[in-house]
């Protein structure tokens, strides 16, 4: 492979990279958003919904060539971290803020700070890119 070939490449990769941040940083919204429909952060994972998602999970995997072992434990972490933000937020008691509220109360000069950083922002090698 050329040196000008991977760089196209990895120039692919980022591109995907950044398409599954957003669709993560969507995902993450409706969920926290969800969580405002729960009352107990101590019932906030159902096991039955987990293996219908898993389920549902393996079978795009294999009709769209990812490798399970990549798939299943990605989508385990992603639900297991979306039900530790769920329980905090139901902890707090506050509601989902988002980046509409983010920009009005920062007129948009400002990144989000550690403190505001979702589980899935804090720790990670992935940052949303905007």
């Amino acid at each position: 492979m050329s040196t000008g070939e991977l760089a196209a490449r990895r120039a692919r990769i980022d591109r995907i990279d950044t398409v599954l941040v957003r669709l993560m940083a969507a995902r993450q919204r409706e969920v926290m958003h969800i969580a405002r429909l729960k009352r107990d952060p101590d019932a906030i994972r159902d096991p039955q919904r987990i293996a219908v998602i898993l389920a549902r999970i393996r079978a795009a995997a294999q009709r769209y060539g990812l490798d399970e072992a990549v798939a299943a434990p990605v989508w385990r972490e992603l639900l297991e971290r979306s039900a530790q933000a769920q329980q905090a937020q139901l902890r707090r008691g506050t509601q989902p803020r988002t980046r509409l509220d983010h920009k009005q109360d920062s007129a948009g000069s400002r990144s989000r700070s550690s403190r505001d950083a979702s589980p899935m922002q804090s720790g990670s090698a992935v940052r949303n890119p905007s």
